[in-house]
């Protein structure tokens, strides 16, 4: 296996047995797929930043083609799949620096929507479609004389468009680009966060670099998050249920830490959480509850599962402030 067949692999133009040889040859070696996964981190970061890791990413290339070997495929059932889902993830991450400086001429008409603390706003669109927006969320929707949509997402929506191959919608979400094929999927990109994730329910979505050429497309069930510090973008399955249950007006936390649960309480309560500590930050939990209940009942239903106690403060100006502690 040479060069040739990892660029194929890598621009998504290689066989099915190409790519079954490819990722059955790191399957069983775990030398040469850390030093692969390796090399794939320098590709990433030589993107960002091209003048510090350009030498290291051709060294670590080097290296890591001079180890590997041709083989012989192997009856690993599912296995070089799940690679090749992170393989192609990995390559998302190449587009990110370049984003900012797009330049856009158009000439545009915007509409912007907006949902308060606390409330979930619809926008429903001429052809039937319709857009949910979570608490806390700013929605601008922008249309050319050329008929390209451009949508600037600060919050959580959820988007229930009805397949039109006429339309074309990008959704702008300051690191990368969302663009829609007709299709249900969840967005949450709120500034405060430090992740950006995108889950999608039906249909599907294509993340697109600032040519507009797609580099990853999203399958349903398909939960991709994508952490703002480290700018590495991760893809898992997911109930989508768990992911849109706001729109339904339920909380539904599964398996999550405690600090997470309380951004959520936060945004849709407009309110200040302060916790005692990391250890019980990190504290997890399981619940579903309506978010038509008070923020003092959702913590009475957390304090009941680890007796954890808290503290209200009312602030006559400002936000409520909410103390956590064991």
């Amino acid at each position: 296996m040479g060069g040739d067949n990892f660029n194929k692999i890598y621009n998504n133009t290689a066989s099915e047995a190409e790519k079954f040889d490819f990722f059955s040859s790191l399957e069983n070696d775990t030398e040469k797929k850390e030093e692969y996964y390796h090399y794939k981190n320098l590709h990433v970061l030589s993107n960002l930043n091209p003048d510090q890791y350009r030498k290291k990413q051709h060294e670590s290339f080097s290296n890591f083609w001079n180890q590997v070997q041709p083989s012989k495929p192997k009856k690993l059932i599912g296995q070089w799949m799940r690679y090749a889902a992170i393989f192609i993830v990995a390559s998302v991450l190449g587009f990110m620096a370049n984003y900012l400086n797009k330049n856009e001429s158009a000439d545009y008409q915007c509409v912007e929507y907006s949902s308060e603390k606390g409330s979930v706003s619809t926008i429903h669109l001429a052809d039937g479609s319709a857009i949910w927006l979570s608490s806390g969320t700013n929605l601008t929707i922008a249309k050319n004389h050329q008929g390209e949509t451009i949508a600037k997402l600060k919050g959580e929506a959820y988007f229930d468009l009805i397949p039109n191959p006429k339309r074309k919608l990008i959704i702008d979400l300051g690191h990368f680009k969302v663009k829609d094929i007709g299709t249900q999927f969840n967005i949450r990109a709120y500034d405060s966060e430090q992740s950006i994730s995108a889950a999608l329910v039906e249909g599907q979505i294509d993340l697109i670099n600032n040519s507009e050429e797609p580099l990853l497309t999203v399958k349903p069930g398909e939960f991709i998050e994508f952490e703002k510090s480290s700018q590495k973008i991760s893809v898992n399955q997911q109930d989508p249920s768990i992911v849109t249950a706001w729109k339904d007006g339920k909380f539904v936390f599964i398996d999550k830490r405690l600090d997470e649960i309380c951004k959520e309480l936060e945004n849709w309560y407009n309110i200040e959480i302060q916790i005692e500590n990391k250890n019980l930050a990190s504290t997890r939990y399981t619940s579903v509850v309506k978010r038509s209940t008070t923020v003092q009942m959702v913590l009475k239903i957390l304090a009941v599962t680890d007796q954890i106690h808290y503290e209200i403060t009312d602030k006559k100006v400002g936000k409520d402030i909410i103390q956590i502690r064991k």
